[in-house]
């Protein structure tokens, strides 16, 4: 299992900045010469242009091999056709750099790099949601280890982005989660114990929506005025606005989750939702603004850090079939309604039902979201 945590360099010094840049020139160059190869095979591409690559860049061997990799990578990706390469990332591996903490004033986090004769510390700057990944990977009992940091540059700044992988604990599912999304309810969770479903949970997204219809009318007026720029300007605060409280909302998710014995996540492929969504111009509107796809990774990346499974099923029919004797019918208001055995119950809480069950029933083919030989 990995993940990505991204970090920010704080303001290096000269000195620090200076040796980012030249290192980038010439990790840029030697990237563009292995590229020129055009070989995807690392162990071919080493023969025909390592010890070249050596002596015209001056770059460490560490530096050299990832160079060499990235080459393969691009070559690859881009299957024979013609490309060109403006701009790389430097990716360092484990062998020559290190994370530490200090108690420090300007911040606890100090990355050494080794990119160029003698290594040099740089102050790395987290996110909350960061630092609580990086205080977990650091802890003396930690499972995480680091496999290698990209080192991007942008607008002037630079970024450190680290790859933490641990072992992904297999084990048998027992407890399914199924979660639907919609405009009403943004997610139902509900949990089947023993094939028996507990009582669900509602995340309504009210902030999500209250957001979303705000800056649209913000947007309307600005637009009307032929306010572009400060229009541009809004989109940034909102996306971070909605941003959070998906935050917020995937991890209580999880957090359900993690309560019942050997649990996976199930969700519906989102193929077609918008689609099959047919209201009024205003319910359309709320409806295709809320970011279901963008809950569905945070919930994914939120379980594969706790070592919980995820599973996508087809949405064939869930909101449809009747959870307790598995008859289809017609669904309208905020009701389930069985015409064959009587029983009526929250649509929302039905569909989560039918999506959880879909493991067990049949119902849908899924595939479990588990790295390769998790």
């Amino acid at each position: 299992m990995k993940i990505a945590v991204q970090g920010k360099i704080l303001n290096p010094n000269k000195e620090k900045r200076h040796k980012l840049n030249v290192v980038l020139e010439k990790y840029l160059k030697a990237v563009k010469f292995f590229a020129s190869f055009k070989v995807g095979d690392k162990k071919l591409l080493q023969q025909k242009g390592y010890e070249e690559a050596r002596g015209r860049f001056g770059l460490s061997s560490t530096l050299t091999q990832t160079a060499r990799d990235k080459a393969v990578e691009l070559v690859k990706a881009n299957e024979g056709r013609e490309f060109h390469i403006h701009k790389v990332s430097i990716r360092v591996n484990y062998r020559a750099f290190k994370l530490v903490k200090r108690d420090t004033k300007l911040t606890p986090y100090w990355l050494y790099l080794q990119l160029d004769g003698e290594g040099m510390w740089y102050p790395v700057q987290f996110g909350e949601r960061q630092r609580e990944m990086m205080g977990d990977a650091l802890s003396e009992d930690s499972e995480w280890s680091f496999q290698q940091v990209e080192l991007v540059k942008g607008d002037g700044e630079w970024y450190v982005y680290f790859t933490l992988e641990k072992p992904f604990k297999n084990y048998e599912p027992q407890t399914p989660i199924g979660i639907d999304l919609g405009e009403r309810n943004l997610a139902t969770v509900v949990a089947l114990v023993n094939g028996k479903p507990t009582r669900g949970t509602f995340f309504k997204g009210s902030k999500i929506k209250e957001v979303r219809h705000k800056y649209f009318n913000i947007r309307k007026r600005l637009q009307e005025k032929g306010r572009l720029d400060v229009v541009k300007r809004l989109g940034g605060k909102e996306r971070r606005m909605v941003n959070q409280e998906l935050h917020v909302i995937s991890k209580e998710i999880v957090e359900y989750a993690k309560q019942f014995p050997s649990p996976v996540i199930v969700m519906e492929k989102l193929t077609g939702i918008r689609e099959n969504f047919k209201k009024g111009k205003e319910l359309n509107r709320r409806f295709h603004s809320l970011p279901f796809g963008k809950l569905q990774k945070m919930i994914e990346y939120k379980a594969k850090l706790q070592g919980i499974k995820v599973v996508y099923i087809n949405p064939k029919n869930t909101s449809k079939t009747c959870h307790r004797c598995g008859y289809v019918t017609h669904v309208e208001g905020r009701e389930f309604g069985c015409p064959k055995c009587g029983l009526v119950y929250n649509r929302d809480l039905n569909a989560s039902i039918n999506i959880a069950r879909a493991l067990t029933r049949g119902t849908g083919r899924g595939y479990v979201n588990t790295p390769k030989g998790g």
